[in-house]
């Protein structure tokens, strides 16, 4: 955690602060009254269309300040298993005029120019001066259109087992944030190996193979097992994805995320021997393994949580509280508990 800390401030009500024009930070009320989280949500997904307009040809490029110190802002992930790949960036997201479609306007950047940017954001550069105060000091979060950081996108998600139970994951460490914290059953940045098309092109149904294809590798669930919210088969146009929200994570300098939630057939014991299986596979090969396989899985252990009971819980920007019991959380991965039981409500 510690070398995280660095690269990340863990003073949020310092982030609330220093943003104190934004407008849509997310709320909850809990059992001790109101809580705030440094996590804005843009748009409710669950109820509209989605399209994606992708401009492969643009390319996201650093900032010369975040050029001129790259060494030193990439040596603070020096203990954490990564990898370079290119990435889809958000260059936009709004809703279109006044209909129902919530439109994303994609490019390109790649994963060590994020690393620079969004995850290292408060790192103390020469004289205490941070990426944060230079490109993303407030008092407001950048537009995705006018910002200076690489801005990847990324997804969070819940997956719901055939026995009414949410996975929660207890992250590894090495992780290049919030390693050795709870998160959501699936947290990550979208790979193009699953997103891009023969064309290279990224769309709506590519973003949802990329979720789907993560729930497997993650978890283990492979898509077959997937059914809808209402416990219904996969067929044509009946997607097993459903898209949520979409949010920024002021941790992160405003980084856009979305927010999904899907249900499998299997029960949380064939989940936990599935996931468990992967594990083991990686744990004991007995030759190193490259970052890109020993990093398939982002955890370790699974928390099993009944849904009606994670719908009731108290939750924080730095934690989530169940059975009296407080379990470590970034505010990203707390926020989107947050959104869902805000989401099951409106159902």
């Amino acid at each position: 955690m510690g070398k995280n800390l660095q690269r990340l401030t863990t003073d949020y009500e310092g982030l609330l602060k220093r943003y104190s024009m934004e407008k849509n930070f997310i709320q909850k009320r809990n059992s001790t009254g109101v809580t705030t989280f440094p996590v804005i949500q843009d748009a409710w997904l669950f109820d509209k269309n989605v399209e994606i307009v992708d401009c492969p040809g643009s390319e996201y490029k650093l900032p010369g300040i975040v050029v001129n110190n790259f060494n030193e802002l990439f040596k603070s992930f020096s203990s954490a298993k990564i990898y370079n790949s290119i990435n889809i960036r958000v260059d936009d997201w709004y809703m279109r005029g006044d209909s129902n479609t919530f439109t994303i306007t994609t490019g390109r950047t790649n994963y060590y120019k994020s690393l620079v940017t969004n995850r290292a954001i408060d790192y103390a550069l020469a004289e205490g001066i941070s990426v944060r105060e230079l490109l993303e000091c407030g008092p407001f979060i950048h537009s995705l259109k006018t910002s200076s950081l690489s801005n990847h996108l990324g997804f969070n998600g819940f997956v719901e087992s055939a026995d009414g139970k949410i996975a929660l994951i207890f992250r590894k460490k090495g992780m290049s944030i919030g390693e050795e914290t709870c998160s959501n059953s699936v947290t990550a940045s979208l790979k193009i190996k699953y997103a891009l098309n023969e064309s290279y092109l990224f769309t709506k149904d590519g973003l949802m193979n990329a979720i789907i294809e993560e729930i497997n590798d993650e978890l283990g669930i492979p898509f077959k097992t997937l059914i809808t919210e209402n416990n219904e088969p996969i067929i044509k146009n009946n997607e097993p994805i459903q898209l949520i929200a979409a949010y920024r994570d002021v941790l992160e300098g405003g980084k856009p995320q979305l927010l999904f939630y899907a249900k499998t057939e299997m029960t949380s014991e064939q989940i936990t021997y599935a996931f468990n299986s992967k594990n083991t596979k990686i744990n004991c090969n007995e030759k190193p393994l490259a970052a890109t396989e020993s990093m398939i899985t982002d955890g370790n252990f699974i928390y099993w949580i009944a849904l009606e009971d994670l719908l009731k819980c108290d939750v924080f920007p730095n934690k989530f509280v169940h059975d009296g019991k407080d379990f470590t959380m970034l505010p990203s991965a707390a926020a989107c508990i947050v959104m869902l039981q805000e989401f099951k409500n409106k159902r």
